[in-house]
């Protein structure tokens, strides 16, 4: 009995720290800059706390930590004097400083572990030492900043530690746990202060990509509570709950419009139902039976999720705006009757959303495959070393008079025409030196700046250098397929969420700090650079002392 409450505290506290982890990513994603860069900072100290259940501390150690609080104490004041002076940095010389003093800590602590033969057969896998060289390269490309370093120290000191294979089952709970937590509380609020005013649902984050994000990770995590509830034999109705719940996510995430999310939800979906029924049910009934069932469970969500974003809103009538939303004229206020024409019409949401989504299979009057073709005709292979002062002053997406365009894509009609351009641009600037972060985008038009690849592998090897580029594909496809090898002893987790982030991050960003995607891949990647395990390991055994 004690055992059992034990577990049940570890998972409920690696469920708290994903909650933490998820706010911060909305914060990241629609607070302002001062504040976007303070809850960034708590990134790190989310994943310390994540390893609070891995300590052992001993009797008779606790000098060194008592020796260096007065230091830390120290470098507190002297951020808070810094951060009064400058107070739109306070927030962020203060966290700056937490992630100093509680890492340090943990630096200290693995110090003073004995076991170095744990410790280093912790670190072997060479996942590890990729990550590791791949960051260190990051750093020492000529782009600014220290946030390769700051991650260096965070995966290095989470793999380090590590969590204990006996918890494995109970943290890879917690966050999925944690994930649907966070889920529940956004869009509470979002149902109360988020009025429906623009035709790609935006929910509680500024942008409608960010958005589409998050209902993707979520949707994640309903779909795999949902196999982990049919492998343990839980009640129907909990079983029905999740997938029921999955059903409902992509009828949220349809209503942002966003193509990506949708693309690593359906390459989720297609791979966990064949999988799960082929491969674990050896049955073909099963595909038909949840494919089947999880189309009539989104075409029923779907006009009630609509509902409830349209008209929940109007209850309380205080709409909340983030910083660049609100348009005169366009954006409801608070004193607009409930049925204002501000707000989006179902039929909007048909023609705008829906149609977006069927065009992008070839459902409408884009012709996505000639298109693709002649992208790849257009698109020149080559990786020159390019200097900053030509990228500065004589290539053209430098400056909004002189911008990058190509004659066969010129006449843009839709966001894939815009992605062929700037895959064009990016693949064209990369070198082995990287680029400095005012060199990070360029001017496909005379009013239109896009200033990231709208791809995770691109954007690596722009920003730091091939190397780190190729270093990182290698990375995530090893894992990909360390991923596939556990699923197949029962761990279901690391794969789902390293498709659904490899299809979402292939036409978006998904490697801005203290995004949850960059933790979830960090977290991922220790996972699968360890020696494998079965997660339903510890529930065979718990079941066989009870017999």
């Amino acid at each position: 009995m004690h055992r059992m409450t034990k577990e049940k505290l570890y998972k409920w506290w690696y469920a708290l720290c994903f909650v933490f982890l998820g706010i911060i990513d909305q914060r990241r994603g629609s607070a302002l800059g001062t504040i976007q860069i303070t809850f960034t900072n708590l990134t790190g100290v989310v994943m310390a706390l994540l390893l609070l259940p891995s300590i052992r501390l001993e009797k008779g150690k606790a000098k060194p930590y008592l020796l260096w609080t007065p230091v830390c104490v120290i470098l507190a004041i002297i951020a808070c004097i810094i951060g009064n002076n400058c107070w739109q940095y306070k927030g962020q010389w203060i966290t700056a400083v937490l992630n100093i003093a509680v890492w340090s800590y943990l630096i200290i602590y693995v110090y003073q572990e004995k076991s170095y033969t744990e410790l280093f057969a912790r670190i072997k896998q060479p996942v590890f030492w990729c990550t590791c060289l791949c960051l260190v390269l990051m750093q020492m490309s000529v782009h600014e900043g220290i946030v390769p370093l700051w991650y260096l120290l965070i995966y290095g000191g989470f793999a380090v530690i590590g969590i204990p294979r006996e918890r494995t089952e109970d943290f890879f709970d917690g966050m999925l746990t944690g994930i649907i937590l966070w889920f529940f509380g956004q869009q509470i609020i979002a149902f109360g202060f988020r009025p429906y005013d623009y035709v790609r649902y935006r929910g509680l984050y500024s942008g409608e990509t960010q958005n589409g994000m998050h209902y993707m990770i979520v949707f994640c995590a309903f779909l795999l509570k949902w196999v982990y509830s049919r492998e343990k034999n839980k009640k129907w109705w909990i079983q029905f709950f999740y997938f029921f719940m999955s059903a409902v996510m992509i009828s949220f995430t349809v209503l942002t419009g966003g193509k990506a999310p949708i693309l690593g939800i359906a390459a989720v979906t297609a791979f966990v139902i064949l999988g799960y029924n082929i491969f674990k049910r050896k049955t073909f009934y099963g595909v038909l039976l949840h494919a089947v069932t999880l189309a009539v469970c989104v075409v029923l969500s779907f006009p009630v999720c609509y509902l409830s974003i349209r008209y929940l809103p109007t209850i309380l009538h205080h709409p909340v705006w983030f910083e660049g939303e609100y348009v005169e004229g366009v954006s409801v206020c608070s004193f607009d009757p409930w049925n204002s024409t501000k707000y989006i019409s179902f039929e909007d949401v048909v023609y705008n959303d829906v149609n977006r989504l069927l065009q992008s299979i070839g459902i409408g009057p884009d012709k996505w495959i000639v298109q693709f073709q002649q992208f790849m005709q257009a698109l020149p292979v080559h990786a020159e070393e390019l200097n900053r002062q030509e990228i500065a002053e004589n290539e053209a997406g430098s400056r909004p008079d002189n911008p990058f365009n190509i004659e066969e894509l010129n006449g843009l009609s839709s966001s894939t025409d815009a992605r062929k351009v700037i895959y064009t641009y990016y693949w064209n600037h990369l070198n082995f030196r990287g680029h400095d972060k005012e060199h990070s985008g360029f001017w496909i038009s005379e009013a239109t700046y896009y200033g990231h690849a709208h791809n995770m592998f691109l954007q690596i090897a722009y920003d730091y250098g091939i190397i780190p580029g190729i270093l990182f594909l290698l990375i995530y496809m090893y894992s990909l397929y360390r991923a596939f090898r556990l699923c197949l002893k029962g761990n279901w987790t690391c794969i789902v969420f390293l498709l659904a982030i490899l299809c979402f991050g292939m036409a978006e960003m998904v490697l801005v700090s203290g995004q949850i995607t960059v933790t979830l891949m960090a977290v991922i990647f220790y996972f699968t650079g360890r020696d494998g395990y079965t997660l339903t390991l510890k529930s065979r055994e718990v079941a066989e002392e009870t017999q």
